[in-house]
């Protein structure tokens, strides 16, 4: 196994370290793969230091603070391809070492960190791009294969909720490409994938370039192979403690995604959104909670 980013700069600089830092460091090389996968509270925990220490730790090293350093780990670890079953072991492992609280609260932690990442000025920015591109299209396709379908199913679901003219591409019967027939320059594709890409996603994807559909990618980097197609760009981290990638940071930007449809569309949207309410009500699709059950007599 290569190795981690900065394994042999912390060793150089180790022995001219204050204690405080020294210690942080030596937890740092003895736990690469935690400097990816913790949040930095939860290491600087761990390493026996205030969280403060890591970021003092991390600007000795040149760099401007602590996350720049989890970047740069977190990288070399997707670069090394784990797979879920290897996952799956370093999670029993520490499972078996923190105990199921140290576990819970990393991923808790972790997820939490995630989301607040998606408040970073740049992010905002590529969300507000795709909204655009997404809001001038005629008609939209939502797109998303096994664990990112859950994600396309919501935006779909949400966006159509507001009078959008959106179709899910599901690929039921393998018809996937049929969802795509008749679209043209004037439509949008939002497409859903990380890290492992599904194939069928890129395929229907330049599928829907060679018709000239605008693709908005959301996707966990700029170099993916969806990202690469498409013509706007979300990028969410899907780092987790757990075996499996999270896809939370991906559900909460398709949420914002459909409010600013919703903003976007204005009255149209209130309009759709009461004659919708009221076709539910009429289908009787939801039990109320003053409704009290019938005892069969």
């Amino acid at each position: 196994m290569p190795a981690a980013p900065l394994h042999h700069q912390l060793l150089d600089t180790l022995d001219t370290l204050p204690p405080q830092l020294r210690s942080a460091a030596l937890w740092m090389l003895d736990h690469p793969d935690d400097v990816a996968l913790l949040s930095m509270r939860g290491q600087a925990e761990r390493a026996g230091v205030p969280p403060a220490t890591m970021t003092r730790l991390a600007q000795r090293l040149g760099f401007d603070g602590y996350e720049n350093v989890r970047d740069l780990y977190a990288q070399a670890v997707r670069r090394r391809a784990i797979g879920f079953a290897d996952k799956g072991g370093a999670l029993v492992a520490r499972g078996k070492a923190d105990g199921e609280g140290g576990l819970l609260g990393d991923m808790l932690a972790m997820a939490a960190g995630n989301v607040q990442r998606l408040g970073d000025g740049e992010v905002l920015a590529q969300v507000r791009a795709a909204a655009r591109a997404l809001g001038g299209a005629r008609r939209l396709f939502a797109l998303g294969l096994r664990s990112s379908f859950s994600v396309a199913f919501h935006f779909h679901y949400v966006a159509s909720f507001i009078g959008t003219d959106c179709r899910l591409i599901d690929g039921a019967g393998s018809t996937g490409s049929d969802a795509l027939r008749g679209g043209g320059a004037s439509d949008a594709l939002l497409a859903v994938s990380v890290k492992p890409y599904v194939r069928a996603t890129l395929d229907l994807v330049r599928h829907a370039v060679t018709h000239g559909l605008q693709v908005v990618a959301l996707t966990d980097s700029t170099a993916s192979p969806l990202a690469r197609q498409a013509q706007a760009v979300i990028v969410v981290p899907t780092d987790s403690p757990s075996f499996f990638h999270t896809m939370l940071p991906a559900f909460a930007v398709v949420e914002l995604l459909a409010a600013l449809l919703a903003t976007q569309r204005g009255e149209a949207a209130l309009d759709a959104i009461a004659a919708t309410e009221a076709e539910l009500a009429a289908l009787d699709i939801y039990a109320l909670g003053s409704e009290r059950r019938r005892v069969p007599t």
